[in-house]
């Protein structure tokens, strides 16, 4: 089957150092794809590269111009900035009407079909600000659903969210799935990436391996990536307890 994105030999490097190393590796359409690795592994990085907000150092990025939806961290955005949940979303449509031009009843019609989508319809005319951190994440989800998006890149979705709301924004993943829609989740949660998720991309720094579940979750593998500390083996993989970052210290900002 044909990649609708690869990535070969990527670099990116900050203050001299790399955040990312060598990766590389390919995601075939309608698949849904976990990144997961320690804090400061280079999980967000990976995700600003793929969606030009930041340049490799080396390497080549190969998608097809497939239109990519980029679903930020909540704890990025400003959300005392006054403004409606369905101008959120409409902002999705930039790219397709310009940033001088006036939106189109198409793109005011799709805007309202994403927040459908999501199941925030109703929520419209309110603040950004006045939402619980589940329903502000949804409606990140419905901007890039404006855009049309053939590749979701969704950083921590799971992140500051209520066990419900986790439940929600996976239902939208199935849905995504159904619809072939190609998704990639950075996730501190490694229950989640191996029970919901066809790939994982086990990440710090360096690609350590990238493949289906049972392949990845590996003690092994596990020791590779987040240094050998508060390993759990279950009955077809390994599972690591916590979050611990590359260097084998609690950190609270994630990457």
């Amino acid at each position: 089957m044909k990649s609708i994105l690869e990535i070969k030999n990527l670099s990116v490097g900050y203050n001299g150092g790399l955040a990312l190393e060598d990766v590389s590796f390919s995601v075939a359409p309608g698949e849904r794809v976990a990144i997961v690795g320690p804090n400061g592994a280079g999980k967000s990085t990976l995700f600003k590269v793929l969606a030009g907000l930041l340049r490799p150092r080396s390497g080549k990025i190969l998608h097809d111009q497939v239109e990519i939806g980029y679903v930020t961290q909540r704890s990025s955005v400003d959300w005392g900035f006054p403004v409606t949940v369905f101008d959120v979303v409409l902002m999705g449509r930039i790219g397709k009407i310009g940033w001088l031009r006036w939106q189109r009843s198409i793109d005011r019609e799709i805007a309202h079909r994403s927040l459908e989508q999501v199941g925030m319809a109703e929520y419209a005319d309110h603040q950004i600000g006045e939402l619980s951190g589940g329903q502000q994440q949804r409606i990140f989800i419905a901007r890039a659903l404006a855009q049309e998006a053939e590749l979701m890149l969704m950083d921590e979705p799971f992140s500051g969210v209520d066990l419900p709301s986790q439940e929600a924004i996976m239902g939208i993943l199935d849905r995504l799935h159904e619809s072939s829609i190609t998704v990639m989740v950075s996730t501190h949660d490694i229950n989640m990436a191996v029970e919901r998720f066809d790939k994982i991309a086990l990440l710090n720094r360096r690609l350590v391996v990238f493949g289906q579940p049972q392949e990845v979750m590996s003690s092994e593998k596990l020791v590779d990536a987040y240094g050998g500390k508060a390993l759990l083996r279950g009955e077809d993989y390994a599972m690591l307890l916590g979050d611990i970052d590359c260097c084998g210290e609690r950190e609270h900002q994630h990457d």
